[in-house]
């Protein structure tokens, strides 16, 4: 028994706090494009469209003011 529910609760640990890209493990409502530069590294500044995230942190790691290359993050709201 104690097996079964510990499983149970992997699984729900997993779809809560899990944040796949797949339609079957919807763990967030959005999936946004983050990078921070050198200039203000305590904010991240972020995007929902990939490319244009991708373009800006390129821009930045182009002058030098990257810190932390394009990571995901899950944006529940």
């Amino acid at each position: 028994m104690k097996k079964i529910i510990l499983a149970a609760l992997s699984v729900a640990a997993l779809c809560l706090f899990g944040c796949e890209d797949s339609a079957s493990a919807k763990g967030c409502q959005r999936v946004a494009y983050c990078y921070k530069t050198s200039d203000a590294p305590n904010q991240r500044k972020c995007d929902l469209d990939k490319v244009v995230a991708e373009e800006k942190a390129r821009e930045a790691e182009e002058a030098g003011n990257l810190s932390t290359p394009l990571y995901e993050d899950c944006w529940d709201f």
